[in-house]
């Protein structure tokens, strides 16, 4: 008993299995997480260290290159990139893929303790932090809220009240709060007062640190109780710090009051932020790993309206929502799924003329696509772009095995006069290794998808396994579901007679439609008959000609160019603008000012928050402030004119005109930021030694590539070195009156930068306590040179930290005596490379393929003399990109080779395979030409449409070959079997084609959100199967005549197309089989099979 036979005659056993597998598929889909894409892990590990106030070179020398040295021995390095700029190193380390990312991290851990061996000894110097690299570490949510005057109150609420809330949603990992005004307790230090009672800032420091404590004083016991005694110590108030001791001076007690004012204010301030002008403070949310961004907001929705209702004077302006663009990616995909399974049912419709029919096949869709989700929650995968993209070009295969099994059942009940039960079984046995045979070659196309490593792998893994999920379960409905259906739909009545019959006397609309499509399939088979007839005469024209145009079509390649994958349009863009190195913050906010004013009179935009003095970014806030820099991030209004690139364009038309501003705006695309870790540019990076000279010739080569059609917002990493005011200090004259360097630049730094010398604690939160200067004498050298030190090298009591209070005054020393001060200039960054120094100019691409810019860059570049000891290159982002491009053409060389394999099995002939490839360069063709009028270039996912299209086009092949053998096996000569296989196959070659092309169509339109990203795919896979289509019909059985002579010359015959050379048929033929016609994919008029095998048995 088969299964075809089992199926029949237990239909209760299978309907069970199907509600098995809907309703088990229906509840993993409601648990789906759901996300923009696939979770890609980035082999990356980072390394930042943090040394106040200390200069970039020092950095270099005594943090970040012993790092470099230590971890370049950690096994499967890729590259060691690093910045180190004032306070702050980062190294990041990244490595091979397929390397184990958590033991390579706790490597690389190891190899950090060993550089700290070397490391100088400071306190301030803080221990190397070291973390992996998560691409998910972006914010989802920006809010900027204002409604509070006090930005003072409103940044200590946000700090201290709201952010915990939102914090404790689900899927929230952290709430980044950015601008406004910190707390702070401010003791502004008389540098007057100081000289003239023999004091310092920093024993006014000490002094402070030492009074706030509580100190435990032990335990205190009576006849029935133990008592805690603590001695409470920490301020009350501001006011009480004021009370604090500092020294006695001449046997007067020196208090805090009489050499400080001490106010509750704020620290200064270094950021500017504003929400549509107005100011505002920030809010950015980021997510934790994994979680799931749509139900992550949600939750966070849900936080923010109890927050609201409890402080209703607050405004959240919504500058920027990740789920916006995400939710309307997947539904966009979702409804293009729908959409093409409409679109391959009418199809159906057209072709099979009959509506039970059309029922039976329609029926596999919805059941193969809900059973995949089962698959796809089993396998932790998340109902994303790709997974869902996988489901739509899915739509067109799924119904391909159900309409050859229907096919065949109905040329049994035609033909042979069957019941329905019976038909169903015979039908569905006879067709059924064939059935089978093709779907293998869908699944061995992108099966080599499952080898590819990097970001291209972790991508597309899911899209391909979804596709061999669906149609393998397709598969299983098609030898199941189809014939127990079958037996109990089909009025075998109705067709024994022959349906063209039946059309013809029904007059219902429909059945007048089907009708006329009936006589112009007829009228089809005939000119198709006319014109592979003429083919075969000409054949060495044929194939010249089609092969032809294969070749003119390459000349095409370069105007289409190649790219990672295509920028998505998500209506959010940011604006960074750069002034000349030392602009003060002021200066920059009047520019950011300027700049917002004419984002806002634009109509398309909707909100503008930004920031003056840091380089916000969607990524977050930069690790350093800039006060030379201005960024801001814009949502454009959800049905704005043109595309956010056009009103990009136009917008920096107009900023480019404000004085000094250098405006870089660039679109957020979320899918680029994932695969590349954030770096969307094409980068050109010069290695040298010097940076006086590496700054001299990125000048050189921006002014070469910067009028590059394509190429906007091209930029260098280095700015012109940074003014500096450098105190030299005499270190005899230092050490003679007993001060260590240590001690003099301490004292500088607390002058201006602020020291912080405690905590003021209030209703359980801490705000730092600022000794400085007044604002007024810590921006001058003159004020500056008169700051009184005290000497830290002789016992002075309070001076080592020996006593409470200095009973003997010291005297005093002005800066003047031991230092002088000079300007002159340093840099702001040091950039390293594999442990070499390096500047970078890069640009984004827009509007131009990535290949073609990188190869005009190449061009100009040649015309570049760099300097012996200097060379360029492209950025890693650029080879990386190389290498999955690599990667890629490897699996769809291994899908062809594999696919060769098969069929030279099959066949038993290592020429015959041949025959079927030989579509595959010509369905290139149509891709090519697609990809050119559609105006996309050839990526990632241009590459999965061209595998897809070679599994489709070879099972197409295999449906003409195939049958033509069978014939030949039957006594056919070689040219009567191509002239009557070809017409009998056009059909079922026209429908899976059409059911395939147009299931694609809308994914290829690319009209709504995120659509960019699959557009190029399903572009690929229409185009082909066009050219190919067409080309098949005629070129393919042209080619297997001209292989048969080719055989029959190798073996010492020749080729007169009427010998009868009987290569295997990929199918044995039954018992059955050769008793009775083989298949026909054909519903409707007499097939040419029955009309031959009638003419046999008159014969």
């Amino acid at each position: 008993m088969n299964i075809a036979q089992i199926s029949v005659t237990r239909p209760v056993a299978v309907t069970m299995r199907i509600l098995a597998l809907v309703l088990l598929g229906a509840v993993c889909f409601l648990r789906l997480p759901v996300d923009l894409l696939p979770n890609v892990t980035l082999p990356t590990v980072s390394i930042s260290t943090t040394w106040p106030n200390v200069a970039p070179e020092e950095i270099e020398t005594q943090v970040t290159r012993p790092i470099e040295r230590a971890v370049s021995s950690v096994p499967g390095l890729y590259e060691v990139s690093s910045t180190s700029d004032e306070g702050t190193s980062n190294v990041r380390v990244q490595f091979q893929w397929g390397v184990d990312i958590g033991k390579a991290a706790v490597d690389v851990l190891q190899q950090v303790e060993r550089a700290k061996r070397s490391f100088p000894v400071d306190p301030t110097l803080e221990n190397p932090i070291v973390a992996k690299y998560d691409p998910s570490q972006t914010p989802i949510l920006v809010y900027g809220v204002s409604g509070i005057a006090d930005t003072i109150k409103l940044r200590t609420l946000l700090d201290n009240e709201i952010a915990p809330v939102i914090e404790s949603a689900d899927g929230v990992a952290a709430v980044n709060v950015t601008g406004g005004d910190e707390r702070a307790i401010l003791v502004e230090v008389d540098p007057e007062a100081l000289r003239a009672r023999s004091l310092s800032l920093q024993q006014v420091s000490d002094a402070i640190g030492r009074e706030n404590l509580n100190v435990p004083g032990g335990i205190a016991r009576t006849s029935n109780t133990e008592l805690t005694i603590r001695s409470l110590g920490l301020f009350a108030s501001p006011a009480e710090i004021g009370s604090v001791p500092v020294g006695n001076y001449r046997g007067q007690l020196i208090r805090v009051s009489d050499v400080a004012t001490v106010r509750d204010a704020s620290a200064e301030t270094r950021i500017y932020t504003r929400l549509n002008g107005e100011p505002a403070v920030g809010l950015l949310i980021v997510r934790q790993s994994g979680a799931n961004t749509l139900s992550t907001v949600k939750s966070v929705l849900g936080k923010l309206d109890a927050v609201k209702k409890q402080y209703p004077d607050l405004k959240f302006g919504l500058a920027y929502d990740q789920s916006r663009f995400i939710g309307q990616s997947v539904t966009r995909v979702q409804e293009d799924a729908v959409i093409g399974g409409v679109l391959a049912v009418i199809i159906l419709l057209f072709f099979l003329r009959n509506v039970r029919s059309t029922i039976v096949v329609a029926l596999s869709i919805p059941i193969s696509i809900v059973s995949t989700f089962a698959l796809i929650y089993l396998c932790g995968f998340s109902l994303n772009t790709m997974s869902l993209a996988g489901l739509a070009l899915a739509v067109g295969l799924i119904v391909d095995d159900a309409v050859v099994v229907i096919e065949n059942i109905f040329r049994h009940i035609e033909r042979d006069g069957k019941r329905a039960a019976e038909a169903a079984v015979s039908g569905t046995q006879e067709i059924l290794s064939a059935v089978v045979a093709s779907t293998v070659t869908i699944v061995i196309v992108f099966l080599p998808l499952l080898l590819i490593r990097g970001q291209a792998g972790q991508m597309f893994t899911q899209l391909a396994l979804v596709v061999i999920f669906s149609i393998t379960v397709s598969l299983l409905d098609a030898a199941t579901v189809v014939p127990m259906l079958a037996s109990r739909f089909i009025d075998v009545k109705q067709y024994q007679g022959g349906q063209e019959a039946v059309l013809a006397k029904d007059k219902s609309v429909l059945g007048r439609f089907f009708h006329w499509a009936s006589q112009r399939f007829e009228a089809l088979d005939k000119s198709y008959h006319r014109g592979l007839e003429w083919s075969l005469k000409h054949r060495w024209q044929v194939v010249g000609g089609a092969f032809g145009v294969t070749a003119l079509s390459c000349f095409l390649i370069p105007l289409i160019g190649t790219e990672l994958m295509p920028a998505t349009d998500s209506g959010d863009f940011q604006v960074r603008l750069k002034l000349p190195i030392g602009t003060s913050l002021a200066r920059t906010d009047e520019v950011m000012k300027q700049a917002e004013k004419i984002l806002a009179d634009n109509p398309n935009v909707e909100t503008v928050f930004s920031a003056a003095g840091t380089n916000l970014s969607i990524r977050g806030v930069g690790n350093s402030l800039n006060p030379n820099q201005g960024a801001a991030i814009v949502k454009l209004k959800e049905h704005h004119k043109g595309t956010t690139l056009e009103v990009i364009a136009e917008l920096r038309k107009k900023m480019s005109r404000i004085p000094g501003a250098n405006p870089n705006l660039t679109p957020i695309d979320l899918v680029t930021q994932t695969l590349t870790g954030g770096n969307q540019n094409i980068e050109i990076v010069i290695f040298g030694e010097s940076l006086e000279e590496l700054a001299k010739q990125s000048k050189i080569v921006i002014d070469k590539v910067r009028d590059i059609p394509g190429f906007q917002n091209v930029d260098v990493n280095w700015q012109d070195a940074t003014p500096e005011l450098q105190w030299r200090v005499d270190r005899e004259k230092a050490t003679t009156l007993g001060l260590s360097f240590r001690n003099i630049a301490g004292t500088i730094n607390s002058a201006t930068n602020g020291n912080i010398a405690s905590y003021f604690q209030e209703n359980g939160y801490q705000y730092p306590i600022l000794v400085q200067l007044p604002e007024s004498q810590r921006k001058t050298t003159d004020a500056l040179l008169s700051l009184p030190l005290r000497p830290d090298l002789i016992s002075t009591g309070l001076a080592t930290g020996t006593g409470n209070v200095a009973n003997t005054p010291s005297p005093t020393i002005e800066l003047r005596q031991i230092a002088r001060a000079e300007r002159d200039t340093g840099p702001s960054e040091i950039t390293r490379l594999n442990r070499q120094r390096y500047i970078s100019v890069s640009g984004t691409p827009e509007g131009g393929a990535e290949s073609a810019i990188q190869a005009e860059i190449t061009k100009r570049m040649s015309g570049v003399d760099l300097p012996n000891g200097y060379r360029w290159d492209f950025g890693s982002a650029q080879k990386r990109r190389a290498e999955e491009f690599a990667g890629m053409g490897l699996a769809v060389f291994l899908a062809i080779a594999l696919i060769y394999m098969v069929l030279a099995s099959q066949f038993e002939s290592f020429i015959h395979p041949f025959t079927i490839l030989l579509s595959v360069p010509l369905a290139i063709t149509g891709v090519i030409v697609a990809l050119f009028l559609s105006g996309r270039a050839f990526g990632l996912t241009a590459f999965i449409g061209v595998l897809l299209l070679v599994g489709i086009v070879v099972k197409n092949g295999i449906l003409l070959i195939d049958y033509t053998n069978q014939l030949r096996e039957r006594g056919r000569t070689r040219d009567e079997a191509v002239l009557e296989a070809s017409p009998t196959r056009l059909r079922p070659i026209l429908m899976t084609s059409l059911a395939a092309g147009f299931g694609m169509l809308p994914l290829a339109l690319g009209l709504g959100e995120g659509s960019e990203t699959q557009a190029p795919l399903a572009t690929a896979v229409v185009g082909g199967l066009t050219t190919s289509t067409v080309l098949t019909l005629f070129v393919i059985p042209v080619v297997y005549t001209l292989f048969d002579d080719l055989a029959k010359k190798l073996r010492g015959g020749k080729g007169d197309g009427k010998d009868l050379a009987r290569p295997p048929s990929i199918i044995e033929p039954s018992v059955e089989s050769v008793e009775r016609e083989p298949q026909t994919v054909s519903v409707g008029r007499k097939s040419s099979e029955v009309r031959s095998r009638e003419e046999d048995l008159v014969d």
